[in-house]
C-alpha cells in the first residue's frame, strides 16, 4: 500500500513538473521576411522612411482584395453626411497607447492637423482633402472635407493615415527628421527588444486592445537578395515571407514538409505609352489608335504568364486593368469590345498597322509613321526585376514580329523612377496598383491631374489626358447612388476599351510563402481572408491576428 502511495505521489509530481515545464515553454518568435535590405536602420518614424510595421494603426482597414470588405479597427463605426462633406467617426473604447496613456479623439484630431504644419510629412495628401476636424466627445470626431466625395472614407479613414499619439509627437517640432527608436503606438508589436543591422525583434504591446493577438514577438532577419532569403526559407527557418522564387516546388516546397505558398492575383501588369514623350515620332505612333490595337495583338500574354512568370500568374485583364478586387465593377459591353484586342494575333496586328497607314518605306524592316517618319522607342523596366525583364523580351519579340522597332532599357530602380518623374521615357513596363475604391483607382490611373507627376503607379505612367474621362471620374466622386455609379463606371470602362489606351498584359502575383510548423492560421487559397503578403500594408494586421502558435 505504501509503495502504491509513493508511486502515485511520484506520478502526480512528474505530471505537475510536465505541466509546469509546458507552461514555461516560450512562444517562438514569428520570423518574417518582408523586404530586402543591406542592413536595418533603427527608426520607427511613421511619417518618412520609418519602420511602421505593426506599431501604428489606421481607423479602418479597407480590403483591396475585395472592395466590399472593411475591418473596423481603431474606429468602431463611421457615417458620411448626405452632402458628402463630412465623416463622423466613433472610436473604439478601451484602447490604450503602448505606454499606458488612453487613446482618445484628441489623438485623432492631432494626427490630421499635425501634417498641415509640416507639409513634408503629408504623405496621404489629406491637407488638401480635409478642412477641419471637430471633437464631438472623447470617442467621437467629425472630419470636415474641403469638397464632397462619395469615396472619401478610403483616403481619409484608411491605412494612408496611421494614428499617432499627441502626447509624444506634440513635443517634436521636426517630424521629418525625427529618429524614433522607442515608438509608442496602438499596434500589436511596439516593444523593440533587439535591434542590430542584421536582425531586429518587435514584441507585444503590453496594452494591446485586441484579445485575439496570440503571437508574442516578430523577428525580422536581414537579407540582401532573394537567394539569401530562399536559403532561410528552404531550411524552414522563416515563418512568413514575400519573395519571388523561380521553380518554387523544387527549390522551396520540397525542401521542408511545412513549406507552403499561395500566389493570389495582385495588381495588373501593363505596357504603357507616354503620350507626352519628347520623342516626337514615337508620340505620333502612340496617338494612332490602329497602332495601339496592333501592339495589343502582338502581345503573347500566355508566354509571358508561363515563361516569364513561371506560370504563377493569370490574365483576363479588362481594358482599364482593374485589379481583381474591383472586378464587381467590370462592364460586359466593354469586355466584349476589349476581347477583340486582348489576344495574340500577329496577322491581325499587321492589318491594323496597314489600316493606320504604317508601312516600311525605307526597307529597314520596320514600319514608319503614316507621314513617312521613322520611329523607335524604348521600353523601360527596372533592373533586377527578373520576371518583368524576362517578359520585356517577349514584348519586344512580338513588336518586332509585326515590324515595330522597339528596345528594352533596364535602369536601376531609382533611375527608373527618376526617368518617369522627369518624363524621360517613351514606354514603361509597369504594374497598375491596388485601390480599395473604384473611384480612387480611376483617379490615380486615368485622371489627367496626375499626368507628369511622380505619383507611383499613376497617370504619370502614360500621361494620357482626356477631358471626357476627367469629367466622368469627377462626377463619380460625388455620386452616392450605386446604380448611377455603375452607369458612370460603364462609360469609363467602355471609353478605355474603345480607345485602347493601354496594353494590359496579366496580373502580377502576390509573392507569399509560409511555414506552418510553428504557427497556424495563415491565409491560403482555401481561406483567402486577406492579402497575405508580409509587406501588404494594414492587411498585415488582419493576418497576424489570425495566427496562433502550435501547441
Amino acid at each position: 500500500m505504501k509503495k502504491k502511495i509513493i508511486l502515485a505521489s511520484a506520478a502526480l509530481l512528474l505530471g505537475s513538473m510536465q505541466i509546469q515545464a509546458k507552461e514555461n515553454v516560450e512562444t517562438p518568435n514569428l520570423k518574417v521576411l518582408a523586404e530586402s535590405t543591406t542592413g536595418w536602420v533603427e527608426n520607427f518614424n511613421p511619417w518618412i522612411g520609418g519602420r511602421t510595421n505593426f506599431v501604428y494603426e489606421p481607423l479602418v482597414i479597407f480590403d483591396t482584395f475585395n472592395s466590399g470588405v472593411e475591418h473596423m479597427w481603431l474606429a468602431e463605426s463611421y457615417q458620411q453626411s448626405e452632402d458628402m462633406l463630412s465623416l463622423t467617426v466613433k472610436l473604439r473604447p478601451g484602447v490604450k497607447w503602448s505606454d499606458g496613456e488612453d487613446f482618445t479623439a484628441d489623438d485623432v484630431i492631432f494626427t490630421y492637423e499635425y501634417p498641415k504644419q509640416f507639409p513634408e510629412i503629408d504623405v496621404a495628401g489629406n491637407a488638401n482633402r480635409i478642412k477641419s476636424v471637430e471633437k464631438i466627445d472623447d470617442l467621437t470626431v467629425k472630419i470636415n472635407l474641403n469638397k464632397p466625395n462619395a469615396f472619401a472614407k478610403y483616403d481619409v479613414l484608411g491605412e494612408g493615415v496611421l494614428i499617432i499619439p499627441e502626447h509624444i509627437w506634440s513635443k517634436i517640432d521636426k517630424p521629418a527628421q525625427e529618429t524614433m527608436k522607442n515608438p509608442v503606438g496602438t499596434g500589436p508589436f511596439t516593444e523593440i527588444t533587439r535591434f542590430t543591422p542584421q536582425v531586429y525583434v518587435q514584441c507585444r504591446n503590453p496594452n494591446y486592445w485586441n484579445e485575439k493577438l496570440a503571437v508574442n514577438c516578430l523577428e525580422f532577419p536581414q537579407y540582401s537578395s532573394n537567394d539569401a532569403a530562399l536559403e532561410m526559407l528552404a531550411k524552414g527557418e522563416a515563418d512568413w515571407a514575400g519573395i519571388f522564387i523561380p521553380d518554387i516546388e523544387r527549390t522551396y516546397s520540397k525542401a521542408h514538409p511545412n513549406n507552403k505558398y499561395w500566389f493570389p492575383s495582385n495588381d495588373g501588369m501593363r505596357l504603357t505609352f507616354n503620350f507626352e514623350t519628347q520623342n516626337e515620332n514615337a508620340r505620333k505612333a502612340f496617338e494612332n489608335i490602329n497602332f495601339r490595337k496592333a501592339v495589343n495583338l502582338a502581345m503573347d500574354r500566355d508566354a509571358m504568364m508561363m515563361i516569364g512568370a513561371y506560370g504563377y500568374v493569370d490574365g483576363d485583364n479588362p481594358a482599364s486593368n482593374l485589379p481583381k478586387g474591383l472586378w464587381n465593377w467590370r462592364d460586359a459591353n466593354a469586355d466584349a469590345t476589349w476581347a477583340n484586342y486582348y489576344r495574340y494575333d500577329l496577322e491581325q496586328a499587321k492589318q491594323y498597322l496597314a489600316q493606320g497607314g504604317f508601312k516600311d518605306t525605307d526597307g529597314d524592316g520596320y514600319v514608319n509613321n503614316p507621314d513617312g517618319t521613322p520611329f523607335r522607342f524604348r521600353i523601360q523596366v527596372p533592373s533586377g526585376w527578373s520576371d518583368w525583364v524576362n517578359n520585356a523580351s517577349i514584348v519586344i519579340e512580338g513588336l518586332r514580329a509585326v515590324g515595330i522597332n522597339a528596345t528594352v532599357v533596364t535602369p536601376e530602380v531609382n533611375a527608373y523612377v527618376q526617368n518617369w518623374g522627369n518624363n524621360n521615357f517613351e514606354a514603361n513596363l509597369v504594374a497598375g496598383g491596388l485601390q480599395a475604391s473604384i473611384w480612387a483607382f480611376y483617379d490615380y490611373t486615368m485622371h489627367s491631374k496626375n499626368a507628369q507627376t511622380a505619383i507611383w503607379w499613376s497617370t504619370a505612367m502614360h500621361n494620357y489626358k482626356s477631358e471626357q474621362l476627367d469629367s466622368l471620374i469627377d462626377t463619380l466622386s460625388v455620386t452616392v447612388d450605386e446604380q448611377q455609379q455603375k452607369a458612370l463606371v460603364s462609360k469609363i470602362e467602355n471609353y478605355q476599351a474603345e480607345n485602347v489606351l493601354q496594353v494590359p498584359l496579366y496580373y502580377n502575383a502576390v509573392w507569399y510563402q509560409y511555414n506552418d510548423s510553428r504557427f497556424t492560421g495563415f491565409a491560403n487559397a482555401e481561406n483567402p481572408f486577406t492579402n497575405p503578403a508580409p509587406f501588404a500594408g494594414a492587411a498585415r494586421l488582419v493576418h497576424v491576428l489570425n495566427l496562433k502558435p502550435n501547441s
